[in-house]
């Protein structure tokens, strides 16, 4: 604020001012003048010098003007406040300073901007679905959006001007305290769940935001938001449901399958000895059926080994013992078994380990369980051709590629070919041993996983499929 000396000579520097200025002593009588004044204001020099203030400035009469102005002198606190000649079309800010002689200095800026500012954050206010109020720094009311009386249940008139002090609940206390901590310090702070515990507004929850604003006071920003987290509520009782179900099937699977295995092995033994006449001479075609009763036995008993492993590995995660591997005497022992089956089936079998690949260090049965569903479902789907593994190691991992020459997966399947019970291969449908379980590659990913590696489909390959097995060399340990 600039400061004047009490005289009517004119000042240099109050003159080359572009806003309107003014002095008054402190009788309220006009001692300063400027041209700026003279041509904004539209009261000449003459006129105004000498006289009250009131009577040279219409609209500075204005009581509750007077009685702010006079509170400038008697604290010795400066004043901004808007200014608007009647009947005139322009707006100002006053500044208003106490001088060292009881007067007062008064500057007025051409408020227009702030004005039109103003009016389009109020017409926003106005406009916004959340609830808005303004508080003074005497915790006065001085403004309520239409969302606030509507969420609030107040009305407009009842609302400005009463103390937010009186009307700010107890229950919850954090909400008093935020209000209160933000009026002191200006700092903004938020609520995230705020339910206040007054009657006309028990069960609602509210987010509510709340800023310092620049002339002193706090504003608050608040949304309803208690359908929201009604939902959210909803939400998390149905994810505790969904858990607790797949945790129950787990439990159901697993006891399930326990008690079957028993039976199924039985089965399995008796057929197989009736198959092979341990029990005397059977006829041909009561061998055939002993022999197809053993094929499904096992197939059901691979299937309960299958859903058996698949809930393991769901509920109680696999422990993994890494173990050190000779990469090619390993793979050559454990893919003896699928070898013979590829070559009785008259697929060309081939294993592809280079020289010089490194010790790995990884669970030998689970690392046999994931080639063994890659290889067997590999001869499973091949006719005619060959089965294939590349076996190679770099930058710390060891990839096993296993290629087959079989019809291949189309496109709109690959992507949930992962997918448990998933089977896309249209020609094996007709017989459910042939076509398996559907769990083979969705084990063998998990597997794969678990070991800290990854399982995919190489979506290159031109013909049959490629499966891509990395896992890393040296495998941490886990139990």
């Amino acid at each position: 604020m600039l400061e004047a000396t009490v005289a009517f000579t004119r000042n240099p520097a109050l003159e080359a001012l572009a806003d309107p200025f003014c002095t008054v002593g402190e009788d309220w009588r006009v001692t300063y003048w400027n041209g700026a004044a003279e041509r904004a204001l539209a009261v000449p020099r003459d006129h105004a010098l000498g006289e009250p203030l009131w009577s040279a400035l219409p609209g500075a009469g204005e009581p509750s003007l007077r009685a702010r102005l006079a509170a400038v002198v008697a604290t010795r606190t400066a004043l901004r406040v808007p200014f608007a000649l009647p009947g005139a079309a322009a707006a100002f800010t006053l500044h208003a300073a106490p001088l060292e002689d009881g007067g007062l200095a008064l500057h007025f800026r051409d408020g227009s901007d702030h004005v039109h500012l103003a009016e389009r954050f109020s017409r926003l206010l106005e406009s916004i679905r959340d609830g808005f109020l303004a508080v003074d720094e005497r915790w006065r009311v001085v403004y309520v959006n239409p969302a606030a009386e509507t969420l609030l249940r107040v009305r407009l008139h009842r609302a400005v001007g009463a103390s937010l002090l009186d009307h700010i609940p107890a229950d919850p206390s954090e909400l008093g305290e935020t209000l209160r901590a933000t009026m002191t310090d200006g700092r903004p702070r938020r609520l995230d769940a705020v339910r206040p515990g007054v009657e006309w507004l028990r069960g609602r929850c509210f987010e509510l935001s709340v800023d310092p604003l620049s002339g002193g006071g706090i504003s608050l920003l608040f949304q309803d938001v208690t359908e929201r987290e009604e939902r959210q509520a909803q939400l998390e009782r149905l994810a505790a449901e969904a858990r607790e179900a797949a945790r129950a099937k787990g439990r159901f699977f697993a006891a399930v399958s326990h008690e079957l295995r028993t039976p199924l092995h039985a089965i399995v033994g008796y057929t197989h000895l009736l198959s092979t006449d341990s029990y005397g001479d059977m006829p041909a075609p009561a061998s055939r059926a002993a022999e197809r009763a053993s094929v499904c036995a096992e197939h059901l008993a691979r299937l309960i080994d299958d859903v058996l492993l698949l809930t393991t590995s769901d509920v109680d995660r696999l422990a993994i013992y890494p173990a050190p591997v000779q990469i090619a005497e390993y793979l050559d022992e454990v893919l003896e078994p699928l070898r013979r089956q590829a070559e009785a089936k008259g697929l060309a079998f081939t294993v592809e380990t280079p020289a010089g690949l490194p010790r790995m260090a990884v669970d030998p049965e689970r690392f046999r369980q994931i080639l063994y569903a890659l290889v067997t479902n590999a001869i499973k789907f091949t006719a005619r051709g060959h089965v294939r593994l590349d076996v190679s190691a770099a930058d710390g991992q060891v990839t096993v590629r296993v290629e087959d020459t079989g019809l291949g997966i189309a496109a709109g399947d690959r992507a949930r070919v992962f997918e448990a019970f998933e089977q896309v291969c249209d020609d094996a449908r007709t017989d459910s041993v042939k076509r398996g379980t559907g769990l083979g590659l969705t084990i063998a990913r998990r597997l794969a996983e678990r070991l800290g590696g990854t399982l995919t489909l190489d979506d290159a390959a031109e013909t049959g499929s490629v499966f891509v097995l990395r896992l890393p060399v040296q495998q941490p340990e886990a139990g």
